[in-house]
């Protein structure tokens, strides 16, 4: 199988690295327009599978060149032009995993079907896995009406003052607590205010409570999951953390309308991507990712349960073992034939049944540990 990746940043990095080291994989290139960044994906890379390219996301035609080499290819591309590898991928008539999710993808699907490409989007952590993971337990359950997606990257010492470490773009960050988030209640696909929702949740030790609101991470789920009467993903952070990101919400500094200042004009969310990008990506590396998925119906209930943590052998963050790895799982089984089919495919569509149980067998090979319980 030959495998492409578009992006070499915190998440394709490391799936451009997991993929150079499995064995259904023959050639493994990692495209990207920094070549500094790309120089380093390559240093770590095991074996000679794995090699680099410079390439501008915005050439679409020398993209969709590049895409026809492969048999599959994997996007970690940041919000603002992950849509330009979907659009590219269409056109050129190959098969892609994106880890990403956004609502233009969804609006390719006759494009796809036309030229015979296959676009699974929204197959990270979460979107993704939860949402995979959520459906398989309803469809074990014979159906129900009430599903939950808990999920948090955090880092296992958080420090003042946002208990927070980056494991993602800050630009993707910022994006979840801006934007109103979708959810389903008492049947009806309604938006709130994701600092509206905080709560609190208890989990076992040594993590004890965390708090939680509601964010706009549904994904595919608002277009396959229709008939639920309670629908929700909630973002899990350490106590405290919601209050302070929204206190800089309510106070401008996330608003995108320019203001002078200095003799320039910027927004203060630029300016808020640059400061925050740069605070929160002190501490300690060491992160952990807590999911826990609740799926509830005709008096039955199923909950899985991750609690996952930085790989200090091979310095892998938890947030890019269960984004990327879930990624490179599906981009194999796309690649290898064991997921086919034609047009835009949600990930919790594409994997079902045994595809679900492999999936998560194949994330305990790589020490991603999934519970399952009632």
């Amino acid at each position: 199988m030959k495998a492409a990746v578009l992006g070499s940043g915190l998440m394709g990095s490391v799936i451009g690295w997991d993929l150079a080291r499995s064995d259904g994989v023959d050639e493994v290139v990692v495209a990207d327009i920094d070549r500094e960044r790309l120089d380093r994906v390559k240093r770590k890379s095991p074996g000679k599978k794995m090699s680099v390219e410079v390439l501008d996301i915005k050439d679409t035609r020398r993209v969709v060149s590049f895409l026809k080499r492969f048999d599959v290819t994997a996007s970690a591309l940041p919000h603002g032009i992950v849509h330009l590898s979907d659009i590219a991928a269409v056109e050129a008539g190959t098969k892609i995993v994106n880890i990403a999710f956004e609502d233009e993808q969804m609006e390719l699907d006759a494009g796809a079907r036309k030229s015979g490409a296959l676009l699974v989007p929204g197959c990270g952590v979460a979107p993704g896995l939860g949402g995979i993971l959520l459906a398989h337990a309803l469809k074990e359950m014979g159906g129900g009406d009430e599903g939950h997606i808990l999920v948090g990257g955090l880092p296992q010492k958080p420090v003042p003052p946002f208990g927070y470490r980056l494991v993602f773009s800050i630009v993707g960050l910022l994006r979840e607590y801006i934007e109103d988030a979708r959810v389903v209640r008492e049947g009806k696909l309604v938006k709130v205010r994701p600092f509206s929702t905080v709560e609190t949740y208890d989990f076992p030790q040594p993590i004890g409570r965390l708090e939680g609101f509601a964010t706009d991470g549904l994904a595919t789920l608002v277009y396959t999951m229709k008939g639920m009467k309670t629908l929700d993903e909630i973002t899990l952070r350490w106590p405290g953390h919601a209050g302070k990101m929204n206190l800089l919400m309510e106070s401008g500094y996330f608003s995108k309308e320019k203001v002078k200042a200095g003799g320039a004009e910027v927004s203060p969310l630029e300016v808020s991507h640059a400061v925050l990008g740069k605070k929160l990506a002190e501490g300690d590396p060491r992160d952990m990712t807590v999911m826990r998925v609740i799926a509830k119906g005709r008096g039955k209930s199923v909950v899985y349960d991750m609690v996952d943590r930085y790989d200090e052998e091979n310095q892998v963050s938890s947030m890019g073992k269960t984004t990327a790895y879930t990624g490179s799982i599906v981009a194999q089984m796309v690649g290898s034939g064991r997921i086919s089919g034609k047009g835009v495919v949600p990930p919790e569509v594409a994997l079902q049944g045994k595809m679900v149980d492999a999936l998560v067998s194949e994330l305990g090979d790589r020490g991603v540990k999934i519970s399952k319980g009632k």
